[in-house]
């Protein structure tokens, strides 16, 4: 569907979009060069483009070839976050390259980040969009539409009086663009357009390119009309982009050559090297806090009301994390977000949030904008999250993997010990209560299965890391409170007749959050409960390719939910550390196959079998993938080891 003069198609499929950025937000853009989603300058600020989620009212900022039959295809260039795009026709070829320029990878303290924001002389997450003609001539189009503040705030626009470029200005965001070497393009025009929402007028440049020209478009977000004049003069122009791509192209190879991918990861160490880039693409570098996804209300299910706001940090991925950036031989990355773990600010244990702000904000009140009308008409959209109010006690297990701090060189002091003490005090006190789950549910507390187990992680975690460091604990309680909550999992949580472990204490619902309990200690993979829980799984919970759903909806909310990539990795975890490495690779392959052309996975995985439902991309997802591939491999050479050691007995005898 293409609506009025414009040429992009009103709902590009979610895993069609690449992502570009710098660590401090992100920018989404659709095979036809339209950049359809852009929090600037931080993940959490409010969007200037939201086309994601209204085609008709939510702003863009489209570069392509006027003739808008002609279908981009777009690649990563090597081993970056860089995006290019590339439209050809017969009387042409014209490459798009987008980045957010990036000084540098290297996690930084507070301080120098505080000094780098006062002191500042460039603005910041400036959008660089390079057009170049490689072969013989095309006519493009750029169009700009500005929508501030989620389309609910009106944009005025002024062009520059040399026709390079314009400041849009819309609440408390500036928003500046300027066109770079204009003068080499006779043709290029620049005008603003009518358009039916006046509200947000439409800027328009027009301009032919032959081969070995090219056009730079830099766009920038300020939180002052004079500040955006300062830093988008004419000095920026003279900026020498070419040498800014060459070094974010550096910055990006130079990090991910830090990571232990290739060696590690056999057949999926492509996979493996994408979900590395997102994850540190997600990391927000002045506090090290990792965001969940960088967009808001992208539903589970198209028309329905199951869709959140993503852009916040959710202190049960610790583990993962961490797990994670453990397997990629990261150790910067994963101090850095213990660094922001030690910064929350929270007065005791009982002050704990589920979630919180990427500058460590702890009021994240859930709220609906009704003026945009959803993704695919699925609305409405929800700014906050209101789950950040929920009682979740897995998230305290989640601090499981403070045991891997020798492995990745995370020092475990003072003050931070008195920090996990208090939590693993908190869940002595605790544990016996419902909570909302892992889900988060919105009914009634329950009695999660799944969180008593991680309840119980962070009880054994606490006990081994008192045990091994000699740090003051009150082990004689902690360790009787761990083996009592084993007791009554073992014995409340498993349903005999049903042969798996349930959701909750009393009920026959399966969840999948249970195919964990190996995954972080709490019962061999071999355990009998633990097989039969698998097979029931496979049988109840998961579709024809083998994909699993988190459990069949019971949680107060209208509507279903597509299978769950996460939950997915977790099954093919389990069949690994069972030697069933062929049923295993199959699932993870089929997965696989659901991913965009470029390799970004959102949470879920439609009934159609493509990824378009839920926040996009997820970390949660990368961070399964990176561990099932690590998980993979090692289990086809430990079992190839059982395997080869039977033989041996098997001969002597």
């Amino acid at each position: 569907m293409v609506r009025g003069n414009e040429f992009h198609q009103a709902h590009s499929p979610i895993n069609a979009y690449g992502v570009i950025g710098d660590c401090h937000s992100v920018v989404l853009i659709a095979p036809d060069g339209s950049a359809d989603w852009a929090c600037l300058p931080d993940f959490d600020s409010p969007s200037i483009f939201c086309r994601l989620l209204d085609a008709e009212h939510g702003g863009y900022f489209q570069i392509a070839p006027t003739d808008g039959s002609l279908q981009g295809s777009q690649r990563y260039l090597h081993r970056s976050n860089v995006l290019q795009t590339r439209f050809v026709s017969e009387k042409g070829a014209i490459e798009l390259t987008d980045f957010l320029p990036v000084e540098t990878l290297q996690a930084r303290s507070y301080e120098e980040v505080a000094a780098n924001l006062t002191n500042r002389h460039s603005p910041r997450s400036c959008l660089v969009r390079m057009i170049e003609c490689t072969h013989g001539s095309m006519a493009v189009t750029m169009r700009l539409k500005v929508t501030p503040h989620y389309a609910s705030v009106p944009a005025e626009v002024v062009l520059c009086p040399d026709n390079m470029g314009a400041f849009i200005s819309g609440g408390l965001q500036h928003v500046a663009l300027l066109a770079a070497d204009v003068h080499l393009v006779p043709s290029f025009t620049m005008e603003i357009v009518q358009d039916p929402d006046a509200w947000h007028p439409t800027i328009q440049a027009q301009f032919v390119l032959h081969k070995g020209e090219s056009l730079t478009f830099l766009l920038g977000v300020e939180d002052s009309i004079y500040t955006a004049h300062e830093l988008f003069g004419d000095e920026l122009l003279q900026r020498d982009f070419n040498a800014e791509l060459i070094h974010t192209l550096q910055c990006w190879r130079d990090w991910i050559a830090g990571c232990a991918i290739c060696t590690r990861h056999g057949p999926y160490a492509h996979w493996v090297e994408r979900s590395a880039l997102v994850l540190k693409l997600l990391t927000y570098a002045p506090t090290g806090a990792l965001m969940a996804a960088p967009t808001t209300s992208l539903p589970e299910e198209l028309g329905c009301v199951r869709h959140w706001d993503y852009r916040f940090t959710w202190l049960r991925d610790v583990s993962f994390t961490l797990y994670a950036f453990n397997t990629l031989g990261v150790t910067s990355e994963a101090a850095a977000f213990m660094d922001w773990l030690g910064h929350i600010p929270y007065v005791d244990s009982e002050d704990l949030q589920v979630m919180y702000g990427i500058h460590d904000e702890r009021v994240l009140t859930e709220q609906e904008q009704i003026l945009l009308s959803g993704c695919a008409g699925s609305s409405p959209l929800r700014i906050g999250n209101g789950a950040g109010r929920q009682q979740q006690l897995d998230i305290i297990g989640g601090l499981h993997l403070y045991q891997c701090q020798q492995q990745s060189n995370i020092i475990l002091d003072s003050s931070l010990w008195i920090r996990i003490r208090a939590l693993v005090d908190y869940v002595c006190d605790h544990w016996q209560e419902p909570d909302s789950g892992i889900w988060e549910m919105r009914t009634e507390p329950r009695h999660f299965v799944y969180s008593k187990v991680m309840c119980w992680v962070a009880l054994d975690r606490g006990i081994r890391a008192a045990v091994q460091t000699g740090l003051e604990a009150d082990l004689p309680r902690w360790t009787q409170v761990r083996e009592q909550l084993r007791a009554e999992i073992l014995e409340r949580g498993y349903d005999p007749s049903l042969g798996a472990f349930t959701q909750s204490y009393g009920d026959q619902v399966l969840d999948a959050a249970n195919l964990l309990l190996p995954l972080v200690g709490f019962l061999a993979p071999d355990d009998p409960r633990m097989l039969s829980t698998v097979e029931r799984t496979m049988e109840l919970l998961t579709n024809e390719d083998g994909f699993v759903y988190r459990y069949r909806p019971v949680d107060g909310l209208p509507g279903a939910e597509g299978s769950c990539s996460i939950c997915t990795c977790w099954l093919i975890d389990n069949l690994a550390l069972q030697c069933r490495v062929e049923e295993a690779h199959a699932i993870f392959e089929r997965l696989l196959s659901c991913a965009g052309n470029l390799g970004l996975f959102s949470e879920q995985v439609d009934a159609q079998g493509s990824m378009v439902p839920g926040n996009y991309p997820q970390a949660l997802t990368h961070m399964a993938l990176i561990n099932s591939a690590s998980n993979l491999c090692n289990a086809g050479k430990q079992c190839s080891r059982n395997v080869a050691a039977l033989d041996s007995v098997e001969n002597c005898a």
